[in-house]
């Protein structure tokens, strides 16, 4: 981990505003836990503001907003909500908002600039059909206000040049690509063998998914492609981990396609198990048909040193470089996500090329090392101005 000199940061108090941050809410919960945690390493006072929690593996102090739910995305709709906040972050000396399209992240930039404490907004987000641009503009001038809210921040970060075209439908400042982190010494390469001890597996080949249950993810497709996967690998076993709202449709497709026993569904898994996960598996899969701005998941599937197979989605390809640290397929197609599969499956040196490549990659640019730099470097920036 990466010091900084203390009179760098001089006892900064950061308060990182994230509208979701529970053990099921994805990529961005996870990416502000563990920036929180590499703060904290370094001498910075971190606080995480939130809507709601639940179960945080964290010993990072966290602040709930408390007040009505929406229906729909779970997001504060409290009208007290701007007032509960303001009492939490006026004696902060940055706000750090993420996930630019939240309600508690907007109220929090525009209470910063009332207050004048600094800001900081890092976007996780590629939506629908993102290169829709006279579409997406059309939808930011007809919310005029939300506009100039996101424009309030100090500094926008993205986290990919994908998320950065996104977001600059809705504001004329330019965000700096800053991607997400993963912790290279919690996922790292272990022995298949011991890996599936620990997990009491023992199906070979293993292909792997981890993340959100939820449709953008093809989990579908992926259960599809099983079918000819099983043609050439008739031992083959996907397992999925995660939960979310689809995940009784897709045990019910699995067994409507008699796929039932080569599709695990193991549910929630424990954030100390998830290195054994990575490494009982001989590819690891992310089949999302939209929508996706980065993909932690597939840094730490590299960073454990096993090949991944995804779909040339928003932000994956850059993640992926174009096909040079991983297998890259058109999305939403069963054929050719379970081409990408078997190619792997039957390629040892091919695997291995891409676990070093991609271990290597994942090393160099996005361990929690590096990133937390750079992000101090754009607090202390912002701090100056």
């Amino acid at each position: 981990m990466f010091y900084i000199r203390e009179n760098e940061v001089r006892s900064m108090k950061v308060a990182i505003v994230t509208e979701w941050f529970d053990e099921h809410a994805g990529g961005v919960a996870r990416h502000v836990r563990e920036l929180s945690e590499v703060l904290t390493e370094n001498k910075i006072h971190v606080s995480i503001i939130t809507n709601n929690h639940e179960k945080p593996s964290t010993n990072i102090k966290i602040v709930e907003i408390e007040g009505i739910k929406g229906p729909l995305f779970k997001t504060n709709i409290s009208p007290l909500a701007a007032r509960k906040m303001k009492t939490q972050i006026s004696n902060f000396d940055l706000i750090h908002a993420h996930h630019a399209f939240s309600r508690l992240s907007l109220v929090s930039l525009s209470l910063a600039s009332k207050l004048d404490i600094s800001s900081v907004l890092t976007t996780h987000t590629v939506s629908f059909f993102p290169d829709y641009e006279h579409f997406w503009r059309a939808i930011s001038y007809a919310y005029p206000r939300y506009r100039v809210t996101i424009s309030k921040a100090d500094e926008i970060l993205a986290v990919s040049e994908s998320a950065k075209n996104f977001i600059s439908y809705f504001t004329p400042k330019e965000a700096l690509v800053i991607p997400n982190g993963v912790s290279v010494t919690k996922f790292k390469p272990q022995k298949k063998e011991y890996a599936r001890e620990k997990l009491g597996l023992r199906e070979n080949p293993i292909i792997l998914y981890v993340g959100r249950i939820v449709p953008k993810k093809g989990l579908d497709v992926l259960i599809f492609s099983m079918k000819e996967v099983l043609k050439k690998y008739p031992h083959a076993l996907l397992v999925i981990a995660g939960t979310g709202k689809i995940l009784s449709f897709l045990k019910a497709l699995a067994r409507l396609v008699g796929l039932e026993k080569n599709v695990m569904f193991l549910g929630f898994v424990e954030d100390s198990l998830l290195p054994y996960l990575y490494n009982s598996a001989n590819v690891f899969v992310l089949p999302s048909v939209t929508a996706e701005s980065f993909g932690i998941v597939m840094l730490e599937a590299m960073a454990s040193g096993v090949p991944v197979v995804s779909t040339r989605v928003g932000g994956i390809a850059e993640v992926l470089k174009n096909g040079e640290c991983g297998c890259l397929v058109e999305p939403n197609s069963p054929n050719e996500l379970a081409k990408g599969i078997i190619k792997l499956l039957g390629d040892k040196n091919l695997r291995d090329n891409l676990a070093k490549k991609g271990r290597k990659m994942v090393e160099m640019d996005y361990s929690w090392d590096k990133i937390g730099k750079k992000i101090i470097e754009v607090y202390n920036t912002v701090e100056g101005k």
